[in-house]
């Protein structure tokens, strides 16, 4: 059988938060008629930047992750304003949570962050010869530690589940394959 889209019949918005708004939308399968009610969640855009120092050094990021109650490690990244290029964010989100800056930037790839019921995607940027040049510009409730660590060091780190989120892990099989 051949897979095609779903014929939307109505979308209602059920809830406005901060970060997200969820949604309940009604689709027609095209091959058998039938009629379901699906959950959405519509999010921004996400980023994130695999930033590399000219010692070969990846820049890496703790904070504190509300979902998980536990303190995670991960690359820099955030949202992608309303109407703003991917690649802009990504510069924006290095700059703001760890002071470094590059102008040797390249887009990886991108990711749909869970199809099954989230609309949005997240894309990853290489930033080469990163370095510190700013103070830090966390959002409100940011609070993060910035470190070194060897690029060497990552597949170790995935594999004892030290990192574990897993759009991280996604941008750094992007990073070990070159798939762009």
């Amino acid at each position: 059988m051949k897979i095609i889209k779903w014929k939307i019949l109505e979308r209602e918005i059920g809830f406005k938060a901060h970060i997200f708004r969820y949604m309940k939308v009604k689709s027609e399968s095209p091959s058998n008629g039938q009629v379901g009610e699906f959950d959405i969640v519509q999010c921004l855009n996400w980023v994130n930047v695999i930033a590399i120092t000219k010692e070969q050094k990846i820049v890496l990021i703790k904070q504190y992750r509300h979902g998980t109650e536990e303190v995670t490690v991960e690359i820099p990244g955030g949202a992608v304003n309303m109407g703003e290029d991917p690649g802009i964010g990504a510069v924006r989100e290095l700059r703001e949570e760890t002071g470094y800056t590059t102008t040797k930037w390249s887009h990886l790839g991108r990711v749909a962050a869970n199809p099954a019921f989230m609309s949005n995607y997240c894309d990853t940027y290489l930033a080469l010869d990163a370095e510190k040049t700013h103070d830090t510009e966390f959002d409100d409730f940011e609070e993060i530690e910035v470190y070194l660590k060897d690029v060497k060091d990552l597949p170790a780190m995935v594999q004892s589940g030290e990192i574990n989120h897993s759009i991280v892990i996604a941008a750094l099989y992007f990073l070990k394959t070159g798939t762009a």
